[in-house]
């Protein structure tokens, strides 16, 4: 069999709230601005912007984004000792049109997500130990890392 290398891949993940006031929405364009420059430079392969709502119900029938990506991040912050509160934050809510009462997800204006090869590396926002991770704190830290394809290869054997 023939070894082929093959360079790690990074890709960004942007979640943004549907609607954001002004002084965000300025933040989300230097943001995606700044991953565009990342991209050209080689540190990141892809990034895409997706929006999500300002919050959802914790529990409810059928698959959503929102669901889906805070329990892929929440499993990602178990494993790694990183914690998603206060950014993302469990709260009763009321609905004057029904009258319910439901536990929902607060989720952050703004969300980074990275992954290597397909795995989950970073969130931002987060804590650990204490220590707030901005998205610009991870901007930052990806600007200064070395481009994926320089951080190691990856060994795939492939068929003759």
């Amino acid at each position: 069999m023939q070894k082929t290398e093959c360079p790690p891949t990074r890709r960004v993940e942007l979640f943004v709230r549907t609607e954001l006031p002004a002084p965000t929405q300025r933040r989300r364009t230097a943001v995606e601005t700044r991953l565009q420059e990342l991209q050209c430079n080689g540190v990141v392969d892809e990034f895409e912007a997706a929006t999500w709502e300002k919050r959802i119900p914790l529990r409810g029938a059928g698959a959503c984004l929102e669901r889906a990506r805070y329990n892929e991040f929440a499993d990602w912050a178990s494993e790694t000792g990183a914690c998603l509160s206060p950014f993302f934050d469990v709260r009763l809510c009321y609905s004057t049109e029904t009258g319910e009462r439901r536990r929902e997800l607060v989720l952050p204006a703004m969300c980074l997500a990275v992954y290597e090869d397909g795995e989950l590396t970073r969130v931002a926002p987060r804590s650990e130990g204490g220590t707030p991770t901005s998205i610009g704190d991870c901007l930052v830290a990806l600007g200064t890392d070395e481009t994926p394809a320089s951080t190691g290869q990856t060994t795939a054997s492939t068929a003759d």
